[in-house]
């Protein structure tokens, strides 16, 4: 997700450590709407690799107080909820 694009969502006046948060709580909605396997893969690979990058060098503020996604487990969920 881009600077401009955080800043139309409302993140720009967040510490970064709560826009990430953020970001991850809505990354895990729009897995929840998903159509495919595949996507949820990729927007998770997304958020994880920005979550990773925090936690090598975490930004200032608030404690991040994330970890990356297990995949496997939220694609479990993910296709649990579709067969539902």
């Amino acid at each position: 997700m881009g600077q401009g694009q955080r800043h139309r969502e409302g993140f720009a006046g967040l510490p970064p450590a709560l826009a990430l948060r953020k970001e991850a709580e809505d990354a895990m909605e729009t897995v929840r709407a998903a159509r495919s396997e595949r996507k949820v893969r990729g927007i998770l690979a997304e958020i994880d690799e920005r979550i990773s990058a925090a936690l090598r060098m975490p930004p200032p503020g608030p404690p991040l107080r994330l970890s990356e996604f297990d995949v496997e487990d939220v694609v479990a969920a993910w296709r649990e909820a579709r067969t539902a």
